[in-house]
Formats: structure tokens, C-alpha cells, sequence
């Protein structure tokens, strides 16, 4: 990602469209989106129309009558939901999530797109998961002008890093 011009002017104007979320930080990454709850941050990427993006929207629809218009904005808002939603979940809920995402990490592997779909689904209904996905639903649908206003914002800052990076429509 460093050789790629602006990433820093970026991660800065998505953090601050964020900070009144307690949000402190923002970075890209290659591929998927992450919360760090020690230090209030968030990890995003630019990239969309994975497996897990289509399961996901799927999950979504079928989970919470939600139709995804942005991928991007909903994967955003799942990991504010970590962070507002992490004083709900005990010590022992998160150590029980983090050892089935491990153990559903190490299956998908080796998992047929079938078995991908079931397993997803466990990972999307873990309860640290499931809570931050109903915070983000429950959120863009009691807000969306504002929501519009803060992707309005971020589509501004991601199309000049485009721009700078020489990224054209085609």
C-alpha cells in the first residue's frame, strides 16, 4: 500500500468522517475490513465483490430484510458496531468467538463452496458479529441522510486518491 499516492490523506479524511463515532484511526489494507478494539481503530479496503461480500450481502437480506446498496458503507458501519457494541459482550463471549473464528478460519481452507456458505453464515452469527451487523442495519436505517452524507464525503476523498493514483473508470 505505500507505493500507492495519498493512502495517508485518505485513512485520515475516512477517520475523521468516523472520530464522532469514537473512531481514532483508519487504514487501508489489501483485502477485508477489521475493528481493533485497543486502540479504537478500524482496517478497510477498496476492493469489493469478494465471496464473502456476496455471502454477506445474502446474510444480510435473509438475517435482516436488508438490501445492501454499498458494500463498502455496510462493512464500515459493521466495524463501527464492533466498537459500539463491545461493552455488551463479556470477556468469555469473546474468547469463545475468537476460538470459532479460528476454528472456522482453519476449515475454510480446504471447504467446498457449499460448506464456504455454512460456514460464513456461523462466522456472520457469532455474537460479537451478529451484534455489530444489528448496530450497523439498525443505524443506516434510523440515519440515512446522514449516512449519506458521510459516504458523500468518503466517495470525495477515495475518487481524489483515485485520481492521484491514476484509477479511471473503464
Amino acid at each position: 500500500m505505500e507505493k500507492l499516492k495519498g493512502v495517508n490523506k485518505l485513512n485520515r479524511a475516512i477517520a475523521a468522517e468516523l472520530a464522532p463515532f469514537g473512531i481514532t484511526a483508519a487504514k487501508l489494507v489489501e483485502k477485508d475490513y477489521a475493528y481493533y478494539n485497543n486502540n479504537c481503530s478500524i482496517e478497510y479496503c477498496l476492493v469489493d465483490g469478494t465471496t464473502e461480500d456476496k455471502l454477506f450481502t445474502e446474510f444480510l437480506k435473509e438475517r435482516f430484510d436488508y438490501t445492501v446498496k454499498n458494500i463498502w458503507i455496510i462493512s464500515i458501519f459493521h466495524e463501527i458496531g464492533h466498537h459500539m457494541t463491545m461493552t455488551y459482550i463479556s470477556d468469555e463471549i469473546l474468547d469463545f468467538c475468537d476460538t470459532e473464528k479460528d476454528r472456522i478460519a482453519a476449515i475454510m481452507e480446504t471447504a467446498t463452496a457449499a460448506e464456504s456458505k455454512k460456514l460464513e453464515f456461523q462466522y456472520f452469527n457469532l455474537p460479537d458479529e451478529i451484534m455489530a451487523t444489528q448496530w450497523a442495519v439498525n443505524y443506516i436505517r434510523s440515519n440515512p441522510r446522514s449516512v449519506e452524507k458521510i459516504w458523500d464525503n468518503i466517495a470525495k476523498a477515495m475518487n481524489k486518491f483515485y485520481f492521484e493514483n491514476g484509477v479511471t473508470e473503464g
